[in-house]
């Protein structure tokens, strides 16, 4: 099952879908809406985030409103890592 494939990765999983929760920070301005932000290397991608309340107890939901830019960040990132030599290949053996 999806679900069960990213517990055995020790990864956080979205109560509402199953998908890989990323972790990011929350911006508050004085002025606009909250924002989710994400950073990829110094960059810094975000999404404007919505919230809604229960009435009857008062219970918040937050949600972003553009999580495509999010995902693509972290699929970038992802790929990123992949391509990264390890300790031992990034030194430039061409100055000995």
């Amino acid at each position: 099952m999806h679900s069960q494939e990213h517990e055995d990765q020790g990864q956080d999983l979205c109560g509402d879908c199953g998908g890989t929760l990323v972790e990011g920070s929350m911006a508050l301005p004085l002025l606009g809406s909250p924002r989710f932000a994400y950073r990829l290397g110094t960059t810094e991608v975000t999404t404007e985030v919505t919230a809604s309340m229960c009435p009857d107890c008062g219970a918040v939901r937050l949600r972003g409103r553009n999580p495509e830019r999010i995902r693509n960040a972290a699929a970038a990132r992802a790929v990123r890592s992949r391509r990264s030599p390890g300790p031992d290949n990034s030194q430039d053996h061409r100055s000995r």
